[in-house]
């Protein structure tokens, strides 16, 4: 009797192991099955995708709050469109302009807006997209003012810039080069630096074209661009962190930028933006 129940026992075991092994090869297609569902859905309708992008949110017209305090501008335009054209969802990341390559560095940002250009020293660094805006690069100074023309003009005056941007770069190499006659007062906050050169805390400020023309008449102050040939001109465009996987991204990103200029498109935004065509060299 003992044996009968053992053998029983045994048999009963065995195939419930079965049943349960059944059931789990079963649950194993489906799980298979619903993967692919979700691939299929991924095919036809991607999840979000985030782009995470820096930006000190005080450089208009390329990037700063309006009246209801989101982030405005030719660059955010830009960047929506873009965004629009990839499948990619923009999330915005304000912090002092100094602080932003290294905010990228370390990942917690993607790219950064804010009229970002392209240096030979940051290409040793980092790969970007194709150029998007064009700017030269001037002197504003007071409209009473016809003695500041050139750098020359500033040894033994104050000139302010933007700490860490491409214009403090060269203002700061200019002057050791030449003797370091010039003040250089380096702002982290630009949103007041024109009302400084107004006020004569500074004789002089250095910038875009673009950003001055459209300060001065946005800010309605008594100021003006020296009247001589620009400092120099450069190109504008969205940095990456090198890698395989950027590298990639970065050709659809800049695709979608040239079908933007194609369709005229970034030349309207520039309109929107400012009196300067900045989509052309």
């Amino acid at each position: 009797m003992k044996q009968h129940l053992s053998k029983s026992y045994r048999l009963l075991l065995t195939l419930t192991i079965f049943a349960v092994f059944l059931t789990a090869c079963g649950a194993g297609k489906t799980g298979d099955s619903a993967n692919s569902n979700i691939a299929k859905d991924a095919q036809g309708a991607s999840p979000k995708k985030v782009l995470r992008v820096g930006t000190s949110g005080i450089y208009p017209p390329f990037v700063s709050k309006g009246k209801d305090q989101k982030l405005e501008g030719y660059d955010v335009d830009v960047l929506n469109l873009v965004g629009e054209k990839l499948g990619y969802e923009i999330e915005w990341t304000v912090a002092e302009f100094s602080g932003l390559f290294g905010m990228m560095d370390s990942g917690r940002i993607d790219t950064i807006a804010n009229l970002i250009a392209v240096t030979d020293e940051r290409k040793e660094k980092y790969d970007f997209t194709d150029p998007y805006a064009y700017y030269s690069v001037t002197l504003v100074v007071k409209n009473d003012r016809d003695d500041i023309k050139s750098m020359d003009d500033l040894k033994g005056k104050n000139l302010g810039a933007l700490l860490g941007n491409n214009m403090h770069k060269y203002a700061t190499k200019w002057n050791e080069e030449h003797g370091n006659e010039i003040n250089i007062r380096a702002y982290q906050d630009v949103s007041g630096t024109y009302k400084e050169v107004d006020m004569g805390r500074i004789d002089a400020f250095i910038d875009s074209n673009f950003v001055a023309h459209s300060r001065i008449k946005k800010e309605g102050l008594p100021l003006k661009i020296f009247s001589e040939k620009p400092l120099y001109t450069t190109e504008n465009a969205f940095p990456f962190v090198k890698s395989k996987e950027n590298e990639e991204f970065i050709k659809q990103f800049s695709k979608a930028l040239q079908e933007l200029k194609d369709s005229g498109k970034l030349k309207e935004l520039s309109d929107k933006w400012s009196e300067i065509d900045v989509t052309k060299p």
